[in-house]
């Protein structure tokens, strides 16, 4: 092992060969482990033009060929022996042919067979033997860029989930050169709902189905007079009543229209949620994707220039963030929000996309919990769509 450790060492700095050289050829001579003595060899090879005994002490080991059980001794032998034989020809004229005559008549390796062929008619056919120096000790030189107590594979894996990061520059956790306050936790990501050409798109909602949202939106008063009449609301309630979202408006808000029927439902988003990343991919992995809910291309005005401004504005409406990025083309968000107790609890599940150019928005909406009858589950999706539009009102 510690022949082997040297060898490594070695290949990682060749400058400390000098320090390690006089001893190789007595080591050669005691060591009886197989890798290790193949190792030795491999040393006496590689740095043999400054070792004078290097020759000599491969020869005696050539001498021996015939009780050499192992074929990993022997392919070191032939392979420290053809790349000594350009440094030192004199010395190892001799005993390189010998040691192809024995090595192309060895059946115990076809590998060392067929090595042995090729150095020997390598170096019988070409007129040059410059390029047959620099061809074998290309093929010979092994480099090594970290030992094998440096291959971490914890390590390799904490850098995947880091990936397109300085992490993978670094080869080190962002703890190591990151504060704890400015670290980003990695969260994985549930895959991408699929977009087949025959998914169910989800229709636009009538701007009078939700009078709180419409109020929300870029749409003033005026322009929502010449629309169908909603059925007739509540009476007006005074300033400071109720504020269903929060928003805090000076003048009275209009309640959102009720149906004599009471199916339509109001959407009232928490102000806070906590959900972690594993949380919500068990979420969103938990709703079939035929009950997801995929709206159509939405057309936007201008794409934003970042995700920082579409997060902030989306959080005003109680729509948070769970990631987001930049692509060449788009940007992605993931999405969520939940309902009040009062009103089921159920969790809004988002995958927006947006598109740069041509500017558009899509989104893929996922619920899970909350009221279980489908139509009043379809209405408050239909009103967080609406919400959402009214979020991005620079935008769209």
């Amino acid at each position: 092992e510690a022949a082997t450790a040297l060898a490594g060492l070695a290949r990682r700095h060749p400058d400390t060969i000098a320090v390690m050289s006089a001893p190789l050829p007595r080591a050669l001579r005691y060591i009886t482990e197989p890798q290790g003595k193949a190792s030795v060899i491999f040393l006496l090879g590689e740095y043999g033009e400054s070792i004078q005994e290097a020759p000599y002490s491969l020869e005696k080991v050539i001498d021996n060929y015939d009780n050499i059980v192992d074929d990993g001794v022997k392919t070191a032998l032939l392979a420290a022996t053809v790349k000594l034989f350009f440094h030192r020809p004199p010395e190892c004229q001799h005993m390189l042919g010998r040691l192809f005559k024995k090595a192309t008549e060895d059946v115990s390796s076809q590998d060392l067979h067929d090595r042995a062929l090729f150095y020997y008619r390598l170096l019988r056919s070409s007129p040059d033997p410059d390029i047959v120096k620099s061809i074998i000790s290309k093929s010979m030189t092994m480099s090594t860029r970290q030992f094998a107590e440096e291959d971490d594979s914890e390590l390799k894996a904490a850098l995947m989930d880091e990936f397109n990061t300085l992490c993978t520059v670094y080869r080190c956790k962002p703890e190591n050169f990151i504060e704890d306050a400015n670290i980003v936790p990695f969260v994985r990501m549930p895959k991408e709902h699929p977009l087949p050409s025959d998914a169910p798109l989800a229709p636009v909602p009538d701007p009078g189905v939700n009078a709180v949202t419409d109020q929300l939106g870029g749409a003033s008063i005026t322009e929502q007079q010449g629309q169908a009449a909603p059925p007739p609301p509540a009476p007006a309630v005074t300033s400071g009543e109720v504020d269903l979202l929060g928003f805090g408006f000076d003048e009275p808000a209009t309640p959102a229209p009720v149906s004599s029927a009471g199916s339509l439902q109001s959407l009232s988003l928490k102000a806070s949620v906590t959900l972690s990343g594993d949380a919500y991919q068990s979420l969103w992995g938990s709703v079939p994707d035929g009950e997801a809910i995929v709206t159509p291309a939405l057309p936007m005005r201008t794409a934003p220039s970042a995700t920082d401004a579409v997060e902030a504005s989306l959080k005003t409406f109680n729509v948070f963030t769970m990631a987001s990025g930049e692509l060449p083309t788009e940007f992605k968000f993931f999405l969520y929000g939940q309902e009040e107790d009062a009103f089921g609890g159920g969790f809004f599940l988002i995958q927006a996309i947006m598109l740069k150019a041509p500017a558009s928005l899509s989104l893929t909406i996922k619920v899970s919990g909350g009221d279980p009858d489908p139509t009043k589950r379809k209405e408050k999706t239909d009103q967080l769509i609406e919400l959402i539009k009214s979020s991005l009102g620079q935008y769209i």
